[in-house]
């Protein structure tokens, strides 16, 4: 995977109002401080402006002492850019009409094989309260980043409808997929000239800073959570269910013969979520604070799918994405790959996880 690690710096940029605010959360809470996490806020003035949205759009993030960075999280820095570390997330508790709001920093080294969503969240703080948008000059977009075995068969099958009907973009004949999926220098002018939706997938995309800024909308990003194991062994089961004991040979042959070669199936390391948001973050993080662009990180869990996007139609009062609530794979055959594929694969691959940060 291309490195995108570049280190942003630089004085006088302004950080889009969304981020200003929760990089302001992130670093003033009330409750007592979470290992890997953030000091208490002092003052009651700014927990006002905090709850109730009014920071500034110039916010700049202000020094601190350095008993500030005893949580483990730097945030004695004086620098006006906004870093991968301290880009917000907020996670939706969707059945239960919550949202909590982290970082990268901490639900990066939070996130391992075994990590399961209530472990994030317990990391994370409660916000009770998605960014707010002032739909009169920001268009609400919500993007879904798609990956394997995490909903994306009845995402494909809902946006594919979506484009069709709001915006007569027709996917390539025979194709499961909406229109340019997986295709960055197509996705966004198609998402700059169709204005009719509020929803469009896509499946490991990029965002060149190339790309013109979007001054006219905000972006949201949504990004499905699956325990990573429970994933992996899924995804194993889809190279039998789709091609039985060939599938598994196929397999077989990319993780033994060919010295753990990468898949291009669903047992790709390169597709979970949590690899395509440390990827996909680096772009954010640069286009905020060149472009200052707005952007939100929103991760969920993969069962509440259609309660996330009815929890975010509701808060941004736009229409529901029709077809959220399918099912694209409820029956699935007996039998699967042997385990030695598996642990296969956690050896050639898993061990990256944990260096995502």
């Amino acid at each position: 995977m291309k490195d995108t690690s570049e280190k942003l710096r630089g004085n006088g940029k302004k950080i889009s109002a969304i981020l200003g605010l929760a990089v302001l959360a992130l670093t003033s809470m009330s409750r007592e401080s979470l290992p890997g996490d953030l000091p208490k806020l002092d003052n009651a003035h700014e927990r006002h402006k905090y709850s109730h949205g009014r920071q500034s759009r110039n916010y700049k993030r202000k020094k601190h002492d350095n008993s500030a960075t005893s949580s483990g999280l730097d945030i004695s820095s004086s620098e006006d850019d906004l870093t991968p570390q301290h880009l917000p997330i907020f996670l939706l508790q969707s059945s239960k009409k919550k949202v909590h709001l982290s970082n990268w920093g901490t639900v990066a080294s939070g996130w391992n094989r075994t990590t399961q969503y209530e472990d994030l969240i317990q990391l994370s703080h409660q916000n009770q309260a998605l960014p707010n948008i002032d739909k009169s000059k920001k268009r609400p977009i919500i993007i879904m980043h798609c990956g394997p075995k995490s909903g994306s068969t009845t995402l494909r099958k809902a946006c594919k409808v979506e484009l069709e009907q709001s915006c007569g973009i027709i996917s390539k004949k025979g194709s499961s997929n909406p229109y340019a999926y997986m295709n960055s220098e197509k996705f966004y002018p198609m998402v700059r000239s169709c204005n009719n939706t509020h929803h469009f997938c896509a499946k490991n995309i990029t965002m060149p800073i190339d790309i013109p800024a979007f001054d006219d909308i905000h972006f949201i990003h949504m990004f499905p959570f699956r325990n990573y194991d429970e994933w992996a062994k899924s995804a194993l089961k889809q190279q039998f269910d789709r091609g039985g004991s060939v599938g598994c040979a196929k397999t077989e042959h990319l993780f033994f013969e060919r010295n753990c070669h990468n898949s291009n199936m669903e047992i790709d390391f390169r597709k979970y979520s949590k690899t395509d948001l440390a990827m996909y973050k680096e772009y954010v993080v640069r286009r905020v604070n060149e472009k200052n662009e707005d952007h939100s990180i929103v991760l969920y869990h993969h069962r509440e799918l259609d309660e996330s996007l009815t929890f975010l139609s509701e808060v941004y009062d736009i229409p529901r994405l029709k077809g959220s609530d399918g099912h694209g794979k409820s029956f699935r055959p007996e039998g699967t790959c042997d385990h030695k594929l598996l642990k296969k694969f956690h050896e050639c691959f898993s061990w990256q996880l944990t260096g995502l940060v």
